[in-house]
């Protein structure tokens, strides 16, 4: 017995150090280094912005490194102001992805030239608006100054409130500031809106539109795959501005103009920005770093694949890998100016791998990785099911917006028609009956700062969208309950579905919700029910199935029918587990604030995301103060509707 065992346990060593072998000699195989080339092995640490397109031109300035001898760690993949601050901090060494001069303000923000150097021209960057080129000949749209007009405005109203909806881009991002500087620049407060948040979700939803007939009126910057989809004199027009106004200093109509057109905005050129340390001690990637350039027109064709699917970071690779060589010659060219010495350096950068030796290393990846041989297009299927819904239910999806627009509509023009004043004595008072004096008292400081740190109107509007939220996870959520507690079957049948709600990412399903109902608070409420639903949904379950058995038994013996039951005897008994149910719902609805805000959901929500995206602590911090200081309050006020019905 004993012999047996100690053979099993030899077995199994023997068997773990083959494998390890395997491992290592895969892994060696794959990062063999010529030390006669200049990156003699030293690690670079490359930088990319989270916007999917940047990844291209990041793994060729990668691929290059590598063939000069540099050893690359991961990327990491931050929002543009944060990782401008970790390649000035040190953390990271490049990033291939600055916006001249449009990211200058994260550029100073940073640390400007003291810490940070921009270096190189990768391709050119056109940015202004667009709208669709149907409506622009039907009504002799060709300045955006045209939109001061009330009519011309109102054909692009997507929300019925009578001003033009225009896809801005993300919080924080240098086209946010330029186009509320326009707003004011071209008088265009009382006639456009911008619908701020996630650029893409907002695109998407602009889109679906469009293909319904109905007119298109976006921000839009290229090389991008818009280009692809709509095309310029086809599709869209280009609107010119009547003069160039900028919150950028000392811009001409030059700077902001493209054969011929003023487009408003800057056009601009994408660079490396690099940290200046790194670049004195290593100047062979800073000569590199100087020639590399990115045909524009290829970029376009590259953002459109990622576009149609193509998006994951090894298909991104794999791009970056074919276009070095369907462009070796020039690629070559680079290298051969960074180092003319090296006899090996064309004939190793012919070769996109840095493993020439043989294919067993492969054969024995494969092994040790069998999924790399096939992928289940699962993302394909779920985008074709999307879009079938799209095309073919819209119109019904739209009308289950009609109940919840016409409760927000009621509640925020309730809470925003009262004065601040009257507002908060109100509020402060009923917190007071409700929850006692120490809440109420909370309740009169917390609204009090809110109001003066100037977020009384956002934090209004947040809590009108809390409180339609919760509305409806009452209405849907405590007869889901009853029916998971009154049916065992149903229960497990629904059971996927709520560990489905609650754990799956929320920006996940923000893209659906966006494509079948639109941007704006609406959507908004309706991603918020989703992520708020489940807690209720449990706890009324609970709540019910908590009641004795003996007391139902009773019941039945006096007489009661099931429904009567239901009604007298398990739901007033299970009230407080519902209540605790109501308060996790409230909860978990002021934490989607934030998340909701990337598809133009305005409120507290937005002003967090707004500081995130330029970096701009104090703005994250006060936005983030008030959604603490509201949730504070409706847990407090929850919790003691509870407990008083509980006594």
């Amino acid at each position: 017995m004993i012999k047996q065992r100690l053979k099993k346990s030899i077995l199994l060593v023997l068997t773990t150090i083959f494998l390890i072998g395997l491992i290592s000699f895969s892994s060696g195989a794959q990062t063999t280094t010529n030390s006669a080339l200049p990156g003699n092995a030293i690690t670079i640490r490359l930088g990319t912005s989270d916007w999917i397109e940047d990844f291209f031109q990041t793994e060729i300035v990668n691929i290059g490194l590598g063939r000069l001898g540099y050893k690359t760690a991961p990327l990491v993949a931050v929002a543009y102001p944060a990782l401008y601050t970790a390649i000035a901090n040190g953390d990271l060494d490049i990033a291939p992805v600055f916006g001249d001069p449009g990211h200058n303000e994260f550029y100073k923000n940073a640390g400007g030239e003291k810490k940070l150097e921009k270096l190189g021209l990768l391709f050119p960057i056109i940015q202004g608006y667009q709208i669709d080129k149907k409506t622009a000949d039907k009504y002799g749209i060709t300045n955006l100054q045209q939109f001061q007009d009330p009519k011309i405005a109102q054909l692009f109203d997507s929300d019925g409130d009578g001003k033009a909806d225009l896809v801005g881009c993300d919080p924080g991002w240098s086209c946010e500031l330029e186009m509320k500087h326009h707003l004011d620049a071209y008088k265009l407060r009382d006639t456009v809106e911008i619908n701020q948040g996630n650029y893409t979700a907002l695109l998407a939803d602009a889109l679906t539109r469009y293909k319904q007939g109905k007119p298109f009126f976006s921000y839009a910057h290229s090389p991008f795959w818009l280009g692809q989809v709509l095309k310029v004199g086809q599709d869209v027009i280009w609107l010119e501005v009547p003069f160039t106004a900028s919150n950028i200093e000392n811009l001409t109509a030059k700077d902001t103009s493209v054969n011929g057109k003023n487009l408003g905005m800057v056009q601009g050129k994408y660079r490396v920005i690099a940290n200046k340390e790194f670049l004195a001690k290593n100047p062979s990637v800073k000569h590199f770093l100087e020639l590399v350039e990115i045909p524009y027109e290829d970029m376009i064709q590259e953002s459109y694949r990622i576009k149609n699917g193509e998006n994951k970071p090894q298909d991104i690779r794999r791009h970056a890998e074919e276009w070095v060589k369907q462009n070796q010659d020039v690629f070559d060219g680079w290298l051969a100016q960074i180092n003319q010495s090296s006899n090996n350096l064309v004939e190793n950068s012919s070769n996109i791998g840095n493993n020439t030796n043989s294919k067993n290393p492969q054969g024995l990846n494969i092994l040790l990785n069998p999924f790399q041989l096939y992928t289940i297009p699962l993302d394909k299927w779920i985008t074709g099911g999307i879009n079938f819904l799209v095309d073919n239910f819209r119109p019904f999806f739209q009308t289950i917006r009609i109940p919840i627009s016409w409760v927000l509509t009621q509640i925020r023009g309730l809470l925003l028609a009262i004065p601040p004043l009257i507002s908060l004595l109100l509020i402060s008072l009923m917190t007071w009956k409700i929850a006692g004096q120490a809440v109420g008292i909370y309740s009169l400081l917390a609204l009090s700062l809110i109001g003066f740190v100037g977020l009384w109107e956002a934090a209004m509007i947040t809590l009108a969208l809390v409180v339609t939220a919760v509305i409806f996870c009452i209405i849907v959520g405590i007869p889901l309950g009853v029916a998971c507690a009154r049916s065992d079957r149903f229960e497990q049948a629904f059971r996927p579905l709520l560990d489905a709600m609650q754990t799956l990412p929320t920006f996940v399903y923000l893209v659906p919700v966006v494509m079948l109902f639109g941007i704006g608070e609406v959507p908004g409420v309706i991603a918020t029910i989703i992520y708020a639903l489940p807690p209720l949904i449990r706890f009324t379950n609970l709540g019910i199935r908590q009641v004795s058995a003996d007391v139902v038994e009773a019941a039945y013996a006096f007489g009661s029918t099931p429904g009567q039951i239901l009604w007298e005897v398990q739901i007033p008994l299970a009230i407080p587990t519902i209540l605790a149910g109501v308060n996790q719902t409230v909860l978990f609805a002021l934490g989607m604030s934030v998340i909701a805000s990337m598809i133009a959901v305005p409120g507290l929500g937005l002003t967090v995301l707004q500081g995130m995206g330029r970096l701009d602590v104090g703005m994250a911090a006060v936005g983030g103060l008030g959604i603490v200081l509201l949730a504070i309050l409706l847990d407090r006020i929850t919790q003691a509707m509870g407990k008083s019905n509980n006594s």
